[in-house]
Order: structure tokens, then C-alpha cells, then sequence
């Protein structure tokens, strides 16, 4: 049985129903649709695909590979002892294996007064909808929180015509994904675009003043019509409240993806792997990493035995689709067996970092042109030597210089 139908929850049950044509698979859901792509709902808000285009599988598919879907359903509680789950709705389902894969919910700050007035998140299709119902062409958005959702919903929002301005409480954005010089760059892409950017800025009130305002530390105010917020997610944890299993931030799994409790995973947002000391790495809370997750989980829940590898295919690649942008690996590398390429175009507002160990490809940030993704990406996968083209990768015409000597 898998709890929660995304990311990791899907690929869980594709892989398995692979692996076993006759195991039975039940998927019990929360949202009241199939899985659909979360990380392009700001695409949908801004119109540039339909709400149809988001789903990935149709109910079809579920009866076509005996895939149980249970739409709409809240879990009241998982008994380890008895292995059964028991749904708000009365309906009691019995597991040999169980996956957790319920992801996470958005973090709200402790902002005063932000209770009494209406604000959105984004985390499901339902807050999509919300979003765009909401949105009204010439009214100001303030979005708190310039991580990747955060940018993403600008673009959204500014694409439906309102007045948008970021937010962000660090003193640069996607530290996570991007190294100093690279954020300042990123940072004048996103306010050429039209997008006002406030950098350090702690909100700390909602003021009521001829409409709504936020109110930072330092007094500035910042007038809105919709107030987004956009800090983070946190793994839901309720799930396995009473249950012996491990928790820290999110619910403990070693390599296998197995949780403290026999026979029961975890994977995608709501897992926290209990070997990850790799210092530099980006987030492991993104959708390509999920999938990997939910595939290792199955083949192990399927008796057959696999390690996750948290850099394996760089599964924590993430990009922006407004602005060519790529992050994968270790970015920030502190060890000295590291070394780092970098091209750097302030002008014309193109950055490439290639960070290298061994002469093979340990993290890369494109930003600009991403034209050499695909050439780069090709050396991670194989784990290839780069020696051959180590002196053009930091040249401008890395490309062109590369396909010549292909």
C-alpha cells in the first residue's frame, strides 16, 4: 500500500507493478485527482498550460495496471502491529509493505496578524485554482519567500498582469542552488523583468491602512491586494504520530528507504535520509529526487534489494522556466580536492560554474544559456573524464568549440 499519490507515490507504484504483476497496489490519496506535475503549477497559474496538461496519469491508466486509487481519502491512522490503516471515511485497509509518501505542507511564518486575513500558498492544484480565482489583473501580489517557488509564482502572477513584489528575509536568494556571484546575477535578471526584489527584509505585521500592508523590521511597508506565501515546506509528520518510528525533520529512512518500523518506507518530501552528510548538495525536497525515492522504495518493498544514491543522475537537478537556469550537485564545495570553472558574462547576463573532482563533474550551475546542458549532463550520467575539454568548458563558446572537436 502507498500513502499519497505524487511524486515518489506514483513512481512507487509503476515500479512495483513492474517488478510483480500479481502484488496488489493500493494508493490512497488525499486530492480528489490523479497525480499531476506540482512543480509546473506556476505554469498553470500564469496560463501557459492548461489544467489538463498537469495530469500525468488518468484514471485509465490506474485500471489499465490494477493500480487502486482511493481519491479524497484522509488517513486517521496507520496501526503497525495489526498492518492496517484506518481512513477518516471508516474504510480499514490491511498492508503487507507500506510506503509513506505524503510529502510535506507549506511552512507559515509567525507573522502577526497574517491569520485574520486571507493569504495563499502553493502546494496542491486546489491552491492553484485559488491562486488564479484570486488574481486580478493591475493589483499588487507580495509573494514572502524568494526560493524557487517564490520566483516561479512571480513570473506566474506577473504574467496575469499584476504588480509583483519578492520578498526574501536573506541577504540573497537560492543559496541552495547558487553561489554569490550567480544569485547577484540572477537577482538583476529577475527585477529587469519588472519584478520588484526585496532582499533582507524580515516581515514582522499585517497593517490594515486603506487596504493591506506588510510591515518589515526596519518600518518599510509594502502596500498588497494578494499576499502569497512561498518560505518552505515541512514534511507532514501527523501521519505517523503514535507509531515508533524515527522522526527528525522528516521521517527517518536508511539507504533502502526503510523507516525504524518493519515493513513500512518512506520517500519523496516527507523522508529525511539518516546518512546524508553531503555538505553543498542542494535540496533533496524537489520532484526528480522524489521519483528516485519511490522507485527505490518499491524495489526494496518488492524484495529486491537497492541502494539509494542521493547523486545518482544528479537527481537533485532543479531549473527555472522564466529565466534559463540549471543547479545540479555540489555548487558550493568547501573540501580542496575540489576545483571550479567558471564563466562569467555580467553584460549580457550568462554564468556557467562546473565544479570538478578527479576531472569528473561533481555540480554545475547554468545560468543564461543553458545550451550546454545536455553536453554537461551526458559527462554526469556516464561519470565520463573531462580532461579532453577541460580548457574550453570556462569559455564562452564552450558549445561550439565542443560539437567542433566531437
Amino acid at each position: 500500500m502507498i500513502l499519497g499519490n505524487g511524486a515518489a507515490g506514483i513512481s512507487a507504484a509503476e515500479k512495483l507493478r513492474q517488478l510483480n504483476d500479481n502484488c496488489e497496489i493500493t494508493v490512497v490519496s488525499i486530492e480528489d485527482v490523479p497525480v499531476y506535475t506540482k512543480f509546473m503549477l506556476p505554469d498553470y497559474i500564469g496560463g501557459k498550460i492548461a489544467r489538463n496538461k498537469l495530469i500525468l496519469r488518468d484514471m485509465n491508466y490506474y485500471d489499465k495496471n490494477r493500480i487502486k486509487l482511493l481519491l479524497s481519502e484522509k488517513i486517521e491512522n496507520i496501526d503497525s502491529h495489526q498492518k492496517v490503516v484506518r481512513l477518516l471515511s471508516g474504510n480499514i485497509l490491511e498492508y503487507d509493505k507500506l510506503l509513506v509518501a505524503v510529502g510535506g505542507s507549506p511552512v507559515i511564518p509567525n507573522i502577526e496578524g497574517l491569520r485574520d486575513i486571507k493569504y495563499f500558498t502553493l502546494n496542491s492544484i486546489k491552491d492553484a485554482d485559488n491562486i488564479i480565482e484570486n488574481a486580478a489583473e493591475g493589483q499588487k501580489a507580495v509573494i514572502i519567500g524568494a526560493g524557487l517557488t517564490g520566483i516561479e509564482t512571480a513570473f506566474a502572477l506577473k504574467r496575469l498582469g499584476m504588480n509583483v513584489t519578492l520578498v526574501e528575509r536573506g541577504s540573497r536568494i537560492l543559496p541552495q542552488q547558487l553561489d554569490a556571484a550567480s544569485a547577484e546575477m540572477l537577482v538583476e535578471m529577475i527585477r529587469n523583468e519588472g519584478i520588484e526584489l526585496l532582499l533582507q527584509r524580515d516581515v514582522q505585521r499585517i497593517v490594515k491602512n486603506d487596504g493591506y500592508l506588510i510591515e518589515t523590521a526596519d518600518g518599510e511597508k509594502v502596500g498588497f491586494d494578494m499576499l502569497v506565501i512561498a518560505i518552505g515546506t515541512r514534511p507532514n509528520l501527523d501521519i505517523v504520530k503514535g507509531l515508533d518510528i524515527k522522526t527528525n525533520r522528516g521521517i527517518l529512512v536508511n539507504n533502502y528507504m526503510e523507516t525504524s518500523v518493519k515493513d513500512i518506507y518512506a520517500a519523496g518530501d516527507v523522508a529525511e535520509l539518516q546518512s546524508n552528510n553531503n555538505v553543498g548538495i542542494v535540496s533533496s525536497y524537489i520532484w526528480p529526487n522524489a521519483l528516485v525515492q519511490g522507485k527505490c522504495a518499491a524495489s526494496n518493498m518488492a524484495g529486491q534489494v537497492q541502494e539509494f544514491s542521493s547523486d545518482a543522475g544528479f537527481s537533485n537537478a532543479v531549473r527555472l522556466r522564466d529565466i534559463p537556469f540549471v543547479s545540479m550537485g555540489m555548487i558550493n564545495p568547501v573540501e580542496k580536492e575540489y576545483e571550479s570553472l567558471v564563466f562569467c558574462d555580467k553584460e549580457d547576463h550568462i554564468y556557467r560554474k562546473v565544479v570538478l573532482r578527479d576531472n569528473k563533474i561533481k555540480g554545475l550551475i547554468l545560468l543564461g544559456d543553458t545550451s550546454a546542458a545536455n553536453i554537461l549532463s551526458d559527462f554526469v550520467k556516464n561519470g565520463k573524464d573531462i580532461s579532453q575539454i577541460k580548457d574550453i568548458i570556462a569559455k564562452k563558446d564552450f558549445v561550439e568549440k565542443y560539437k567542433a572537436i566531437k
